[in-house]
């Protein structure tokens, strides 16, 4: 199926988390797509991880970095509902079989949380940023079966947000990427929008996602 771009008001609902607790809206002047998107309903910052966890995921991204075969830019795609498809339980069980299928792809790897990655783009030298850095990125959103919801590619400029204000995905993942990394993820409903998806449209509650995401730069870190 080819992709099929939205306007700004889908960029609107695209990153901001779907939570129930909203965490201070962000002041920085940001495009107006970008702003709706921090304005909608931001996540809190999550709980620091233990230091075991941290130096599970440092093993695991590692690894991943090492894996031969993960530049393929193709994206597998599964046969479900279309986007933004109401019935919930149809949508996890579409998600459950979708991640399932993913694992079993070549340089596909787990983080403790559910998150799996893959890294197409690896960088020896580039730096990470700390939780709460502001970010430069270039993103691609598309669903389970293949369909594009958002993109930053498509609008010809990257975007900048603060890396703790974004679905939970993104907020994990950010820190363990370096800059000139792309990474393709794939999201489980829980660390993405889970059972609310957004409202309106074009996620629907359920949804697993997947984000092909490229740090390009950490405005502001020595």
């Amino acid at each position: 199926m080819k992709f099929a771009l939205l306007t700004t008001a889908a960029l609107a609902l695209a990153l901001s988390a779907c939570s129930s607790g909203d965490a201070p809206v962000n002041e920085t002047t940001q495009p107006d797509g970008e702003a709706a998107a921090q304005d909608a309903a931001p996540a809190p910052a999550p709980a620091v991880a233990e230091p075991a966890t941290v130096s599970a995921e440092a093993a695991i991204v590692a690894e991943a970095r090492a894996c031969q075969g993960a530049s393929d830019t193709s994206m597998l795609t599964v046969d479900v509902p279309e986007a933004g498809n109401q019935d919930g339980t149809v949508n996890a069980a579409a998600a459950i079989a979708y991640l399932d299928a993913v694992r079993a792809e070549p340089c596909v790897f787990e983080l403790p949380s559910g998150l799996l990655f893959r890294i197409r783009e690896a960088s020896e030298a580039g730096i990470s940023p700390v939780s709460g850095d502001l970010v430069t990125v270039h993103y691609r959103g598309m669903f389970a079966y293949g369909g594009e919801f958002d993109s930053s590619y498509a609008r010809g400029e990257p975007a900048t947000f603060p890396s703790n204000r974004l679905i939970a995905g993104w907020v994990e993942a950010l820190p363990l990427m370096r800059v000139g990394e792309a990474w393709d993820l794939f999201i489980a409903p829980e660390l993405a929008y889970g059972p609310r998806g957004t409202p309106g449209g074009p996620i629907g509650p359920n949804e697993a996602l997947v984000f092909q995401l490229e740090l390009i730069d950490v405005p502001g870190a020595n």
